[in-house]
């Protein structure tokens, strides 16, 4: 039993993993439960890859929760990456609490959610092919 809960909790402690799948691309991977304790390094994160790549991707499958904090670290870090013309996706192959709270909020339409990290790598419609 004590394995148990200790791989539960394990489970939900916030995880934030940076990578490159391409040269000019970073893909932060959010995992566990993210709330206003996290929120810092989650902007942190973001901050450190922004200047450096021209598609900043959120993935937040991992993630079993996000609160109001990171919802607004994600739109701020959307709007930053609007103003210095780099593209932004959120991956939304998530828990079904995650979707719901970023619907009920009302951010979906503004974050460019996609399914997958293979459908943010895809070339952006705008873009020439």
């Amino acid at each position: 039993m004590t394995e148990f809960l200790s791989a539960r909790l394990l489970d939900t402690e916030p995880t934030i993993d940076v990578q490159w799948p391409r040269p000019d691309v970073a893909l932060v991977v959010l995992g566990g439960e993210h709330d206003l304790e996290s929120a810092p390094q989650v902007e942190q994160a973001a901050a450190e890859a922004l200047p450096t790549c021209s598609h900043l991707i959120f993935d937040l499958s991992p993630a079993q929760f996000v609160d109001s904090s990171i919802i607004n670290v994600l739109v701020q870090v959307r709007n930053e990456a609007n103003e210095q013309n780099r593209r932004f996706n959120l991956v939304m192959g998530t828990a079904p609490s995650v979707r719901r709270t970023l619907e009920i909020c009302g951010v979906l339409p503004v974050l460019n959610h996609v399914p997958s990290v293979d459908a943010a790598l895809a070339p952006s419609p705008a873009a020439p092919a």
